[in-house]
């Protein structure tokens, strides 16, 4: 049996694995890297933003989960997920003003324990 925290370790590791493969996928279609693991302050009800990509002037905020299977993937991006995404979304906006113009986009990059990507493309709104 695994340790707690050799656990969470494991899962860490999947997880950044599941980001860079997610970056690659999109750069492959068209995608441009803006950032990754952009982090807003805490206590504000904002979460982590695990990529954010531009295409033309579109600016994408992207949640990238890996599951054993895509729908279990799609169901952990829960209501309050993406309510704490966009928040941190605002918060990134009001930092870069380089983006003031572009459109902006919440995208879901989902990824199955066959390294299968599904990419979401407005995966929610506000």
């Amino acid at each position: 049996m695994m340790n707690k925290a050799l656990k969470g370790l494991n899962a860490y590791i999947s997880g950044h694995l599941a980001e860079k493969k997610a970056c690659s996928f999109l750069e492959e279609n068209g995608y441009t890297f803006v950032a990754k693991n952009v982090r807003s302050f805490n206590g504000i009800g904002a979460n982590e933003i695990d990529l954010i990509m531009k295409k033309d002037k579109t600016l994408i905020f992207i949640e990238v989960k890996k599951r054993a299977k895509i729908d279990e993937s799609a169901y952990a991006i829960t209501p309050l997920i993406q309510k704490r995404i966009y928040r941190a979304a605002e918060i990134f906006l009001a930092h870069h003003a380089e983006f003031a113009d572009y459109f902006c986009r919440f995208d879901a990059i989902l990824i199955n324990d066959k390294n299968e990507v599904t990419h979401i493309e407005n995966a929610w709104q506000k």
